[in-house]
């Protein structure tokens, strides 16, 4: 599997094909990325369920990257496409998806003192024991949610496009993640804005901006690994 440095330039690129492959087929793209929404929806509203999003957004997302493969090769698009990647990957998909499931665990327990952490640092309030204490948990938070995100970004996508393994594809996730900062960097602003825009639009711009962030990933993937090297 191998990897390629890419220009910071190609963090807007990506989104760029993205956006050209969500306007052959909006409707159906518009459809897969309701379905996803409303899952992950469902799962926070079930108690003690939540942490289970990051298991189902890791299968789905392989399954999003193979039909968005799909596509492109015959032209066929609908959730049997997605289903079809789930299951004919769904051993090392879901193998990757319970590291998400364990940082997102460390993430919840150490999501609260994180915030206090955020408060001691905004109103000068370091200085004890209980203040340590945060202060070190919303480290370990920030950490597990900055590795979690690197190597779980591109994870699936290798996994279903270039038949990586598990530790392969989180390893190739976050040393391309590592090794094109500048891309990632201009990628991740974009996306926030676009998460900005969810805001001001009540959610409704998710429609568009959910699939979105699957093409634009699937992009990134293909460029940085090529499936044919």
């Amino acid at each position: 599997m191998h990897m390629r440095a890419v220009a910071a330039g190609q963090g807007s690129r990506w989104f760029a094909q993205g956006w050209a492959v969500f306007q052959q087929r909006p409707a159906t793209w518009i459809m897969l990325g309701l379905i996803d929404l409303l899952v992950t929806a469902v799962l926070y509203e079930v108690p003690y369920a939540g942490d289970l999003t990051a298991v189902f957004t890791v299968l789905w997302t392989g399954g999003m990257m193979y039909a968005a493969d799909r596509f492109r090769a015959t032209g066929s698009l609908g959730l049997a496409e997605v289903v079809r990647g789930i299951r004919a990957h769904f051993q090392p998909l879901f193998t990757a998806a319970v590291f998400g499931l364990l940082i997102a665990i460390v993430c919840d327990l150490t999501g609260d003192r994180a915030a206090s952490a955020l408060r001691l640092i905004a109103f000068g309030g370091a200085g004890n024991s209980s203040s340590l204490i945060a202060l070190v948990a919303g480290a370990i938070y920030l950490t597990a949610a900055l590795i979690g995100t690197m190597a779980l970004w591109l994870a699936p996508a290798l996994i279903v496009l270039n038949g990586a393994t598990p530790l392969d594809a989180l390893r190739g996730s976050f040393a391309a993640t590592w090794r094109n900062g500048p891309a990632a960097l201009v990628y991740g602003l974009i996306a926030a804005g676009l998460m900005l825009a969810c805001i001001l639009t009540l959610g409704v711009a998710l429609l568009v901006v959910a699939p979105l962030v699957y093409l634009s990933t699937c992009a990134a993937s293909v460029d940085m690994f090529p499936p044919d090297m």
